[in-house]
């Protein structure tokens, strides 16, 4: 058991630890809880300050945060929980993640009859669900390849409550006397002489 505790008037860490040796962890846990939590951190009081800061600017292929998680069991869990628990906070980010350079979000799925690789349960009834704001020109906003897709749905669109709503909506209202397709279906394979492009 160990204890510290920090004056009000100190001026320093409560905590400091010099790990100097480059091969060896600065600090160990190796933890027997099974019900309890292994680190717990109440940090009720910071208002502009951050609960757990990394610096680590001298990465190459090492991350900064590395979670592994070998668990055979079944049982419905989340590997990392961000939990935004207050109603009134309406302008709270659950989750952001800022990329100056390289890809911003990744996800690799790799068991075949697994879940979503990506879902999203949202409750908005009179609000988007998903957002994309694009600084894109000549790119492609949102690229979808299946190159593997033979008998299944590339995209599928549904819905059993419409009333007034539009299951497919485009909205071209750019000025540009240039020529161009709003709407483009290419079915591009001369010998796919059965298909049928719309």
């Amino acid at each position: 058991h160990l204890t510290s505790e920090q004056k009000t008037t100190s001026g320093k860490p409560a905590l400091t630890v010099s790990a100097l040796d480059l091969d060896v962890i600065a600090v160990d846990i190796n933890a027997g809880q099974t019900t309890a939590n292994v680190v717990d951190i109440v940090a009720a009081n910071t208002t502009t300050g951050t609960g757990i800061h990394l610096a680590m600017s001298g990465l190459t292929t090492g991350p900064a945060l590395y979670i592994d998680s070998d668990s055979d069991s079944t049982g419905t869990r989340s590997i990392a929980t961000i939990v935004q628990n207050h109603a009134s906070a309406v302008n709270a980010t659950g989750l952001t993640v800022q990329a100056d350079a390289g890809r911003g979000l990744f996800i690799n799925s790799t068991l075949a009859a697994g879940g979503y690789s990506l879902e999203i349960d949202a409750a908005q009834a009179a609000t988007n669900t998903a957002k994309i704001a694009s600084a894109a020109t000549t790119g492609t906003v949102l690229d979808i390849q299946a190159e593997a897709i033979t008998t299944g749905t590339i995209l599928n669109i549904y819905d059993n409550t419409l009333t007034s709503g539009t299951a497919l909506f485009v909205d071209d209202d750019s000025a540009s006397t240039t020529g161009r397709t709003t709407a483009r279906i290419k079915q591009n394979n001369a010998a796919a002489i059965a298909a049928t492009a719309l």
